[in-house]
């Protein structure tokens, strides 16, 4: 009997069904494993923006991690948005208690439309507790400065917002490297595509956009990556963590599974630039036909 890496997404439900854990499942299942999901709460949003959150209690959070994990064999866990603090302990508990081989954290703060989905008290708390239990962490570039300012580090995080060229981000990037290993953090994987436009030109901004870095043992490895115009980027962040998570099951080391999970990301992005769902920034498309048919077609027909 064939078996497949079961993934499992703790993280919060969008009524579009272009982010979280249906964004999560859906990439997990074309990428050949089984996806399972624990709400951590429930959001009112379409493609325009947030109307409400509701988080769900601590106690049905908690019974969902433990009713998984006593039937399933879990290779990976990501964690999305956990949204309060009373919440995100929970998952630390669990997660400690049961000891999944991979975790990946996607420090979520807030939505694309600019509505909180984290507090200061859950982001202190993430970096205190859950960081040390995570394989790797997938910030983005603002919410990477906004860690930085949490842990002290104004300096480095204002140095890098205000960054005039692209061998400057990278010496910052090598700065925050090295001080993520002084204090015993995994590593990170920091994207790009969100940057502050007032801070930096307009042709080094899109210079920047084109690539990501990992961010490991002190060093940095710049993962170069095509941009893709489009107005439908809704659950990027999500498919890309989940992706990870699923590519750390079969792949030898931490590149390459950022490697394969970048892939896929483009290519779930292009299948949806000509789509028009919506009236604001539309999903992306994980059901790309290469990853069908190469995990679920390939031999069978």
């Amino acid at each position: 009997m064939s078996k497949k890496p079961t993934i499992l997404t703790i993280a919060g439900f969008d009524s579009s069904c272009g982010a979280g854990v249906v964004a999560d499942v859906s990439t997990a299942r074309v990428l050949g494993a089984h996806g399972i999901a624990v709400l951590t709460c429930v959001t009112a949003q379409n493609t325009t923006g947030i109307k409400d959150v509701f988080p769900l209690p601590e106690k049905l959070v908690r019974e969902q991690i433990e009713s998984l994990f006593e039937d399933f064999d879990i290779s990976a866990v990501k964690v999305g948005v956990l949204y309060s603090e009373s919440a995100a302990s929970v998952v630390v508990n669990c997660l400690e208690e049961f000891k999944p081989k991979f975790v990946v954290l996607d420090p979520v703060m807030s939505s694309s439309s600019g509505t909180p989905l984290a507090c200061e008290e859950t982001m202190n708390f993430l970096c205190e507790k859950v960081f040390p239990i995570c394989s790797l962490v997938t910030p983005n570039f603002l919410e990477l400065c906004e860690l930085l300012r949490l842990l002290g580090e104004d300096k480095l995080a204002n140095d890098l917002e205000n960054s005039k060229s692209r061998k400057h981000v990278e010496d910052l990037y090598m700065a925050v490297s090295a001080f993520f290993l002084n204090r015993n953090f995994p590593s990170f994987f920091v994207k790009g595509g969100h940057l502050p436009s007032s801070a930096i030109s307009k042709s080094f901004k899109e210079e920047l956009m084109h690539f990501d870095a990992l961010l490991f043992d002190g060093s940095v490895e710049i993962l170069e990556q095509n941009r893709i115009n489009t107005n439908n980027s809704h659950g990027t962040g999500c498919t890309l963590s989940t992706a990870i998570s699923v590519e750390l099951c079969r792949t030898k080391t931490l590149r390459d599974a950022v490697k394969k999970a970048q892939s896929f990301v483009f290519q779930s992005i292009l299948l949806a630039r000509e789509l028009k769902l919506g009236n604001g920034n539309g999903p992306i498309e994980q059901f790309v036909p290469d990853y069908l048919f190469k995990y679920h077609l390939k031999g069978k027909l």
